[in-house]
């Protein structure tokens, strides 16, 4: 099988950003295109970026004229604006198309797995759920998972160790050490894709999950119903849960962790949480999928990344 790598950036080079879900503010698009320009990169954003529909940020057929621009652009990189709704509509166009000859740094994450999904199945690209281009505010430009993103983009830097991992059932705290790729990303997205043509497959993979705003009977209930369908029930090498945020009930209590711990309970897996990624607003890591990882279960999960770049 043929192995791809996106090309590390350098100054100068053009990053195409779409928005293929929701919309985002004015002025969310405006930080980050400084942020962009900061770093020394070039920007292509479409004058009709947002052009907003009733629930996207432009009409079907306006967002996949620019999601098809970028992909067949001589850009280095596709940048997603936010996450929110609508990413798997493109994906009956995406089926149709030829992937380009180059495979492309892809960033984005929540609804934006759907394509990551696509990307990493369909075009055996390597991608990374990271923070999307409306949350590159310039005045947070040095904090730690910002910086790290910057370092990887730019090549500084191609693994991280995720270290203190909980472990949530005997699986996971049995000293042992795992390889392979990581796929996943926000669970109500991953749930979508059951039934479709971009159904996700982590039989023999490195599941990663998190989500927002889900109360932990509604965490259950997607997992629950992944689990009938046989998708996670085995064959999963593992499951990291990342952040899981705003899932309060009515009395505010969070009870997220219940259904985690529950579901970690019943599967033959090593199950853990922890994994510093996801909706939490503060620290958000990028996560490389349909990489090379290392998972080294124990007391302490660790778990070693390799990003996918390339020169």
């Amino acid at each position: 099988m043929k192995k791809y790598n996106w090309a590390y950036l350098k100054k100068g080079d053009v990053v195409d950003v779409i928005a293929p879900a929701s919309n985002s503010p004015l002025h969310r698009l405006e930080d980050g295109i400084h942020w962009i320009k900061r770093v020394g990169l070039v920007p292509n954003v479409p004058e009709d970026i947002i052009k907003t529909d009733v629930f996207f940020a432009a009409p079907l057929e306006v967002q996949l004229r620019h999601l098809t621009e970028a992909l067949y652009s001589d850009s280095k990189a596709i940048w997603c604006l936010r996450g929110g709704y609508g990413s798997m509509r493109l994906i009956p166009f995406l089926l149709k198309m030829k992937p380009p000859k180059k495979s492309k740094l892809f960033i984005g994450f929540s609804d934006i797995t759907a394509l990551h999904i696509f990307f990493n199945q369909h075009w055996k690209w390597p991608t990374i759920h990271g923070r999307t281009v409306s949350q590159m505010h310039p005045d947070l430009a040095n904090t730690p998972d910002r910086k790290f993103l910057k370092d990887v983009i730019f090549g500084k830097t191609d693994q991280k160790t995720f270290k203190r991992l909980k472990p949530l059932n005997d699986k996971a705290r049995a000293e042992n050490t795992i390889e392979g790729t990581i796929t996943g990303g926000n669970l109500r997205i991953v749930q979508s894709s059951l039934g479709t043509s971009w159904e996700v497959n982590p039989k023999g993979k490195i599941l990663f999950i998190e989500d927002v705003a889900e109360r932990g009977y509604s965490v259950d209930r997607m997992l629950e119903q992944m689990y009938q369908a046989k998708l996670i029930n085995k064959g999963v090498k593992a499951i990291v849960f990342g952040d899981f945020t705003e899932g309060f009930e009515k009395d505010g209590k969070d009870l997220t962790h219940v259904a985690l711990q529950r579901f970690a309970e019943r599967v033959p897996y090593p199950v853990f949480s922890g994994l510093k990624a996801g909706h939490d607003p503060v620290t958000h890591y990028p996560i490389p999928f349909n990489t090379h990882c290392w998972l080294k279960t124990g007391k302490s999960g660790e778990l070693t990344c390799h990003y996918g770049g390339g020169k």
